[in-house]
């Protein structure tokens, strides 16, 4: 399986300011990014969350969209865990 990609959590709560929102939706994606058993469909929903977010939708999307995170969002997909 691909290693799992470091979500640049820092540089996104900077980018969240004070909003609650951004930081309560990057706890719950990185929750279910760093869990023993991520999955894929709730890591869907969480990142459609996080790209409704206009303070940080830029920074979470060129990271979401790196090859490197697809690829292993696609092998959990394949792996169905």
């Amino acid at each position: 399986m691909a290693a799992q990609p470091e979500l640049p959590l820092d540089s996104l709560r900077i980018a969240a300011g004070d909003s609650a929102e951004s930081h309560a939706a990057l706890a719950d994606f990185h929750s279910e990014l760093t869990s023993d058993q991520p999955d894929s469909k709730r890591l869907e929903t969480h990142a459609s969350r996080i790209r409704a977010l206009p303070n940080i939708v830029g920074p979470f999307e060129r990271w979401w969209l790196s090859p490197r995170v697809q690829a292993f969002i696609a092998e959990l997909n394949a792996t169905g865990i």
